[in-house]
């Protein structure tokens, strides 16, 4: 007999696939028709402009039926140093398949990869599909004395945006912890340029952006996640100190798959490549510059 979820796959979300994400957010949206917990005359889609991000981050997983069109989605973040799910949506034609909970089995399994604790979301406590649901899939209900800094900015943004937040809950589900043995890496390093140093990294070299902080002792700061590393690059704003000079033998080394993908990330950064003091680096790769004068050596292939 054929499980009633067998003919869908879970897969990355393409980004000529926006146009259609938005079509099944608001299809998934008629649902709350009638139960007074959104307000109509306000937007309360999920910003384009931060989906678009999440998608060319990779963060973004649809399930998609029998002829590969997505009827599901999911749309993650990382929000508190844990993954966090900022939206799931399946169209009810499709619904009671199984769906949501594979979608969340594979947000699951990508924030293990990545080394986070748990993953969290906001969500309405009593809608079947909504609270119950999730409970049913390992999310408990976060008591207000155990909302993260950042949960306060998310209720605040979800009132301006018409939802009940009195309906409204937090949740929470622990991960287990990775059995490889080793530690978390974060390299940090102040800029004056903090706006077009992230732009370098995050939009040029294509690093995703997992968290950021502004007024912190002093300091902004933006964190982006090297993939597949467990590593983060975090860099840093402020008038305390003088930031450091760049020097030509001190080098970020980045392994891409292949060469192809070495074309993609040039064409993004689109700068200049310069020449290396060490000349073993101008036969592996190509070396370009960020804003502070700080260099990056673009590698095809594995470091082994």
């Amino acid at each position: 007999m054929t499980e009633p979820g067998a003919q869908y796959r879970i897969r990355t979300a393409r980004p000529a696939e926006i146009g259609r994400l938005r079509e099944i957010e608001d299809e998934a949206g008629t649902m709350f028709a009638g139960l007074d917990l959104v307000d109509d005359a306000l937007d309360v889609s999920f910003p384009l402009d931060e989906l678009a991000r999440l998608l060319r981050d990779g963060q973004v997983w649809v399930a998609a039926d029998g002829v590969d069109r997505p009827v599901g989605m999911v749309i993650v973040s990382v929000r508190d140093h844990v993954a966090h799910v900022e939206e799931m949506d399946v169209l009810p034609e499709h619904g009671r398949r199984g769906l949501g909970s594979r979608l969340l089995t594979r947000v699951g399994e990508w924030a293990q990869e990545r080394g986070y604790a748990a993953i969290t979301l906001s969500t309405f406590r009593d809608v079947p599909w909504n609270g119950p649901f999730y409970r049913r899939n390992g999310f408990r209900d976060l008591p207000r004395d155990e909302w993260s800094p950042g949960m306060e900015a998310v209720r605040a943004a979800e009132a301006r945006h018409g939802l009940r937040v009195d309906a409204r809950v937090f949740m929470r589900r622990e991960l287990p912890r990775s059995d490889r043995p080793g530690m978390q890496v974060r390299v940090a390093r102040q800029t004056r340029r903090l706006a077009e140093v992230v732009a370098f990294y995050r939009d040029g070299l294509g690093l995703p952006e997992i968290d950021r902080f502004r007024g912190h002792a002093g300091y902004d700061g933006v964190m982006l996640e090297l993939p597949g590393t467990g590593a983060h690059l975090e860099f840093t704003a402020t008038e305390h100190l003088r930031p450091p000079t760049a020097h030509p033998e001190s080098l970020l080394v980045l392994y891409l798959a292949d060469h192809a993908a070495v074309d993609r990330v040039r064409v993004r950064l689109a700068v200049d490549p310069v020449r290396s003091v060490n000349p073993y680096w101008d036969e592996a790769g190509v070396t370009v510059v960020d804003p502070d004068g700080f260099r990056v050596v673009l590698v095809a292939g594995s470091s082994r």
